[in-house]
């Protein structure tokens, strides 16, 4: 079986194979078949047996028969330091002495080896010669590992440049360069490595034209802005009017387009003293930006985050005599000055400016041919006044280009982005309770545009701020004619259900029934994370609370059987085990039954045959796992246009070299998206029992078991919730930072870690919260106190992790009677509804996966969301 236990420890080390596969998988020292891994017991470096060339290396990709595709078993992927050879090579390097690490490879290499464990140990031996600060030394090794051949020969090449070139070694860099073939995905990098080492030989054009074509391409920002500052600083120091100009160029991109402003501070440094190398004729333009260099530095500071510095060239936007007069150059400026407000929380600011902006984006678009009787006949209440977009749905996404911007609604039509920003007006206006004004604006987008995109999207939320005026006709009419108006419409599902929930939410269950009869048959299996068994469980509940149980408990079992672990599939259990005991017993084992003998679909796809591929195998034992994703990269990951079978495989892989993040973001994009649910359809279908295991555990891994298991006894907290908490915060990097600096495994912000590790004697640091054993032991600690904060009601937690621990408080005082259900769908944030809803999926795939059979806290949800605050309303009630 593949499991995902990963070793405690020191997790950040990708060499150590840290976030990988128990032990169990390792082979053994006789090359066991792999039911007898493990159970060898020579020592580590006991001489092997080489086997005949003509033999083909074992390793996970299966060759098929004739006529069939090659199978990928992720159980015959062994990494090269759990080869049992190497067992002390493997202890040095999780202690982080690579000195001694490879020291200890070196004795291993003395003895005798077959040519592909031998390639296989030299090129590792680079990987730790260089991280023990040895660059010619590992550069030695890589040659060697390239004259051995193998399919990580241009690897080593690569890692020899690599190293000779920050070494200062620039010909023997570009020698092996040149070596490299163009078919491997690290092609790309020679770029960079040949313009270094061309720059160092001060041949400054012939670098120039090389970290041009680097820069050309796209990169994430830690590759390319340092080495945009170093190609800046390259063109300085072979100083000229034209190397000036182009060193401006290039530090103006990184100062607006890296995310977060990185490398802002030292790209200025560099653009200033650039331009004060210029005559002012030359340094004139780049001080005076013309309108559409000045939109589009608004747009890509917002793309990059950096909303301060994009309010302040929106201020000199709308400013401009471009912007006094409807043309699609206004429209587009007040739409990003919006945007930014809206970012910075000034949220009533954004809906004032988004007014203006309708009145930029030129005059009423003509209501087209056919327009739906229902879209041209909203009327919205009295009061509404003129439109103003929020920052939930950028407003300068996919505008024109900015020259074309600057351009005037000509002969009276309206700006393109005119639909756009109605829809974000509304929504700015929706934010700040302006509801009158918000059914304005989406109504307008209905009428002037009954075939947009998002035309169905504005009469979901118009009808949602209709209610917010107390028009309850309006909203249900509205809502009703959704279906016919919008027939093809991706809203419809949420359409129909916020009519249910306004009907269930006043007790009004019969009512509800209908919309979610026609909502269920229009869209009869919802995979969504927070939509997967929504339908059925409230139809069901509906059924119950009207009179008709067994309508409605066969419904919560189909819930419980088609959907596994989703959140309305805790909730189908909860509520059928509180009427039905022995029916959701009934219901869980069956499903768990009926899949555990399933039938399980082998990975099989030609491109497992691929040379980019088997590299990728090879650098994933290496643990290499950014250079096996750049592999796999080549075959449609990135993309996700790879068969499903190549991401399954390429998950494995990564997760198996140390690289769980990334491993689990091709799932949790596949669940999330609905492009990939090919993907995330076959496993997400099936209880995690027989051969299906793998793939959720896959999924839903426990890295630093050994510290989150500490930590939760300590806290008293269960360990399914911590993981399912990390799991949502972090995607398990135990290095990540947010936008809102919170930090770590379990993302907590300083302040909040500060009053939390201060009792326990423990730092609370930025730095300190990327240790794991730092941050778990400290979200661990939080966890547990707010869960006594909710003692009627430990899931309560859950909101508070993510809007603070006064937020649910609050809203079960708004609504101290309100079943836990329908609690969680009225969670006034978007975010934290969702939130709750991810992670308590999570939480039940935990509970189930490695906790034993026993229902856990997911599967026993409290029917009420405060058991107690609605004993005390029951027992004021008169």
């Amino acid at each position: 079986m593949f499991r995902l236990d990963a070793r405690s420890g020191a997790a950040a080390l990708a060499l150590a194979a840290t976030l990988a596969l128990t032990a169990s998988l390792g082979a053994s020292c006789a090359g066991a078949p792999p039911a007898q891994r493990g159970a060898a017991a020579c020592p580590p470096l006991c001489p092997q047996p080489a086997p005949p060339p003509s033999a083909a290396p074992a390793g996970p990709v299966v060759p098929g028969t004739p006529g069939e595709a090659p199978a990928f078993d992720p159980e015959r992927l062994t990494l090269v330091l759990d080869d049992p050879r190497l067992a002390q090579v493997q202890k040095l390097v999780e202690q982080e002495a690579y000195a001694g690490a490879a020291a200890a490879m070196a004795q291993a290499l003395s003895a005798p080896l077959s040519p592909a464990d031998a390639a296989a140990f030299r090129y590792q031996l680079g990987r730790l010669r260089a991280l023990a600060g040895d660059p010619v030394g590992a550069a030695k090794e890589y040659d060697a590992a390239a004259a051995a051949g193998g399919p990580l020969a241009d690897h080593a090449r690569f890692a020899a440049a690599d190293l000779l070139a920050r070494a200062g070694q620039p010909d023997a860099a570009l020698e092996r360069a040149r070596a490299v073939t163009s078919d491997v995905a690290i092609a790309d990098e020679l770029d960079r490595i040949v313009a270094g080492a061309l720059a160092d030989k001060g041949d400054i054009e012939g670098a120039a034209a090389r970290w041009r074509a680097y820069l050309a391409r796209s990169w994430p920002a830690s590759t390319w802005v340092p080495e945009a500052l170093r190609f800046a600083r390259a063109l300085l120091r072979h100083p000229s009017e034209d190397h000036a100009e182009e060193a401006i160029r290039v530090t103006r991109r990184v100062i607006d387009e890296a995310p977060g402003g990185a490398g802002a501070g030292e790209a200025k440094e560099i653009q200033d003293q650039a331009l004060s190398t210029l005559p002012f004729a030359r340094r004139k333009p780049f001080l005076d930006l013309g309108p559409a260099d000045l939109l589009a530095r608004a747009r890509a500071l917002l793309a990059s985050r950096q909303d301060k510095e994009a309010l302040a060239v929106t201020d000199a936007l709308i400013a401009l005599p471009e912007a006094q007069a409807p043309s699609a150059f206004a429209c587009d400026a007040f739409a990003a000055r919006g945007e930014a407000l809206g970012r910075l929380r000034r949220r009533a600011e954004a809906a004032d400016l988004f007014g203006t902006a309708i009145e930029r984006c030129g005059p009423a678009a003509p209501v087209a041919a056919g327009v739906t009787p229902a879209a041209a006949g909203v009327t919205p209440a009295a009061g509404a006044s003129a439109p103003a977009t929020t920052s939930a749905a950028p407003a300068t996404a996919g505008a024109a280009p900015a020259a074309a911007s600057a351009a005037p609604a000509a002969g009276g039509t309206p700006a393109p982005r005119r639909p756009e920003t109605l829809y974000n007006a509304g929504r700015a206006s929706l934010r700040v309770d302006r509801h009158a004004e918000a059914a304005a604006r989406f109504a307008l987008l209905e009428k002037e545009y009954p075939d947009h995109r998002l035309a169905d999207d504005a009469r979901y939320l118009g009808a949602r701020a209709l209610l917010g005026l107390g028009d309850q006709a309006q909203f249900v009419q509205l809502l009703t004619a959704m279906p016919d108006d919008y027939p093809s419409g991706d809203m419809v599902a949420d359409g129909l259900f916020e009519l249910a929930l306004f009907e269930m939410e006043r007790g009004d269950w019969a009512g509800a029934v209908r919309p979610l009869e026609r909502a269920l048959e229009r869209f009869p299996h919802e995979r969504a994370y927070h939509a997967a068994g929504r339908l059925p469980y409230y139809l069901g509940r509906a059924h119950i609370e009207t009179g008709s149980p067994d309508k409605g408990k066969a419904l919560l079992e189909q819930v419980i059987r088609d959907y596994p672990l989703s959140f309305y599939m805790a909730l189908s259990h909860a509520r059928l085990a509180d009427v039905d005991p022995a029916a959701a017993q009934r219901a869980l084992s069956a499903a768990l039954e009926r899949d555990a003998s399933a039938p399980y679909t082998e990975l099989r796809s030609p491109l497992f045959a691929q040379p980019a591929f088997t590299r990728a195998v090879e650098l994933a034992r290496q643990g290499e796992a950014k250079l096996a994703r750049r592999e796999l990269d080549l075959l449609g990951v990135g993309g996700k246009t790879a068969p499903r079978e190549v991401m399954w495989a390429s998950a494995f892989l990564l997760a198996r070299s140390g690289a769980l993040p990334q491993s689990y973001s091709i799932l949790r994009t596949a669940m999330a998206a609905p492009a990939a649910v090919e993907l995330a359809g076959e496993w997400v279908d099936h209880y995690p029992v027989g051969r299906w295991r793998g793939a959720w555990e896959l999924a839903y891994p426990r890295p630093f078991s050994g510290l989150v298991a500490a930590e939760t006894k300590r806290s008293g907290i269960p360990e399914a919730l911590a993981y399912a908490i990390m799991r949502e915060e972090s995607a398990f990097d135990p290095r990540v930072a947010s936008p809102a600096q919170a930090f770590g495994l379990m993302q907590l912000i300083v302040p909040t870690a500060k009053l939390v590790a201060k009792p326990l004697g423990l730092p609370w640091s930025a730095d300190a919260l990327k240790r794991p054993e730092v941050n778990i032991a400290l979200g661990c600690r939080y966890l547990s106190q707010l869960r006594g904060q909710f003692s009627d009601n430990p899931l309560l937690a859950i909101p508070a992790y993510n809007a603070g621990g006064g937020a649910p408080k609050r809203w079960i005082a708004e609504r101290p009677s309100q079943s836990f259900d329908l609690w969680v769908e009225r969670i006034p944030y978007e975010e934290t509804r969702l939130y709750t809803k991810r992670v308590m999926t999570s939480l039940a795939v935990y509970e189930l996966l490695y906790a034993g059979a026993q229902p856990g806290e997911a599967l026993r949800t409290p029917l009420p969301a405060s058991p107690a605050a609605r004993s005390a309303v029951a027992n004021a009630a008169p």
